[in-house]
């Protein structure tokens, strides 16, 4: 399908698609309005970096800064003391906490903002302040962990050269080295002490609108609107691709009404009495058509390769023979012939060596048990077959054949090739046969369409695995 065909057939059922979505987006609107409202606060926090090494600047440093601690915000450490300094009655479970409150980097710079959720904008103004709080106490604490984690070497260090010192009696040359390393650590830790630390501030308190974040009906009914829209576009095109099926529960009124021409029979799946039953109603049917007399020379013509034409053409002839009349069957597929494979005949001589100047009485086959029935294979194959059959030379070998009752011709698929609208010209009738279930309505129309700009004079339908009648038990006792 094109994307010409697939606009098309949207803005055919521009109305269906419309009136669904709308009802969509009623439905979302409902739904939302009545789900319970939620707030949301916010905070913003400022980066201080400590010192600043390896040639980074400060603009770098507090960004990755703020990337790191807005990771902290909802960790169950800064989670459950914000719930805890929240005074929020009652108090949420830890996972609803952790659900709540988030925390992101501002762009890219030293900001951080952190956020939280509540069922009302007091409860999330006051989740959002104690989340703030919290989270600079996290860092402060982590920062004054480092601090001690660094003074520690420096202080069991000093212990021990004071205890050194002592052990030293007055006057000894060593004092001076021990109390000169002693003053070194002091002064290490002093300078280690004076370091700046980094430092994480609230610049903002919490702030929240006094409208709820959600629910937005309006939002979300035009949001599923416009979903809708294109989902039911998109079903609609999907439905009329699969939906291009004949129906099978009542396959006479629908290929009726996509073909436009009467249905001449329905064949029933398998090879029962009903199969029979179905030829010999289609044969009679061919032999009592309104308008076009008694046909001699019937085309069989399908629009795909598995709707059945060559299982429709032999049991036709079948059928027609079986009234102790010539019949003729001819396999004009030349492309891919299955007449020879099905009556268990062999392929050559046949219709393309006849067609080439052959004798066409030596190249008919008798089929054993039908006395009244000739087959003409297809016979060798051939480099045009289309060019072939649409020469006068098929046209011969129909008029060869006129002292036969009736003429059954299979023909390839015609949706594929162009010789069976060449055959179907020639011949008195055409027989269209259509598959109920490979068979699709609009290369079915389509087929049917080039057959009669070609003159094929279309009399009727076949409808292959139509659905089994039931027989009167009347008939079956």
């Amino acid at each position: 399908m094109d994307l010409a065909a697939h606009f098309r057939i949207i803005a055919q059922n521009w109305l269906r698609i419309l009136v669904a979505s709308a009802l969509a987006a009623a439905a979302v609107f409902a739904y939302s309005a009545t789900r319970p409202p939620v707030y949301r606060a916010s905070a913003l926090l400022a980066v201080t970096p400590g010192v600043i090494t390896g040639g980074q600047t400060q603009a770098q440093v507090s960004g990755y800064l703020a990337q790191t601690w807005a990771r902290f915000a909802d960790t169950p450490s800064v989670v459950r003391k914000a719930l805890r300094d929240s005074g929020i009655t009652p108090r949420p479970s830890l996972s609803e906490g952790i659900e709540r409150i988030s925390a992101s980097q501002v762009g890219e710079l030293g900001f951080l903002q952190v956020r939280a959720t509540g069922p009302t904008r007091r409860e999330a103004l006051a989740l959002t302040r104690a989340t703030a709080q919290a989270l600079v106490d996290f860092v402060a604490g982590k920062a004054n962990a480092q601090l001690v984690a660094d003074l520690v070497p420096i202080q069991l260090q000093r212990t021990q050269l004071l205890q050194q010192l002592e052990g030293l009696p007055p006057g000894d040359p060593r004092r001076t080295g021990v109390q000169a390393s002693i003053d070194a650590l002091n002064r290490a830790e002093a300078e280690r002490r004076a370091q700046p630390k980094d430092d994480l501030a609230i610049v903002t308190g919490a702030l929240a609108g006094r409208a709820p974040i959600s629910p937005q009906p309006r939002r979300d009914a035009v949001l599923a609107f416009l979903v809708a829209l294109v989902v039911f576009s998109e079903l609609t095109v999907l439905r009329h691709y699969v939906g291009d099926r004949f129906s099978r529960s009542d396959d006479t009124d629908d290929v009726g009404e996509v073909t436009g021409l009467p249905v001449l029979g329905r064949i029933p799946s398998g090879s029962g009495i009903e199969v029979v039953e179905a030829f010999r109603v289609l044969r009679t049917n061919l032999m009592v058509l309104e308008g076009a007399g008694k046909p001699r020379t019937v085309a069989v013509v399908s629009a795909n390769a598995e709707a059945g034409k060559t299982f429709t053409a032999c049991n036709l002839a079948t059928s027609a023979a079986a009234l102790d009349e010539k019949v003729v069957l001819v396999d004009a597929d030349l492309r891919r012939p299955a007449v020879h494979e099905r009556l268990g005949l062999p392929r050559a001589p046949g219709l393309s060596s006849v067609l080439q100047g052959a004798d066409l009485a030596a190249a008919l086959r008798k089929v054993p048990d039908t006395p009244f029935l000739r087959v003409l294979p297809s016979g060798a194959p051939v480099h045009d077959a289309s060019g072939v059959l649409g020469a006068r030379a098929f046209r011969h070998v129909l008029d060869e054949l006129r002292g036969v009752r009736l003429v059954v011709v299979d023909t390839p698929p015609a949706a594929l090739f162009a010789e069976a609208m060449a055959v179907a010209s020639q011949c008195d009738a055409t027989v269209f046969v259509l598959d109920l279930r490979t068979s699709r309505r609009r290369q079915v129309r389509q087929t049917l369409e080039t057959l009669e700009r070609a003159g094929a004079n279309v009399v009727g339908v076949v409808v292959n695995r139509a659905a089994v009648p039931r027989r009167s038990a009347y008939y079956e006792a």
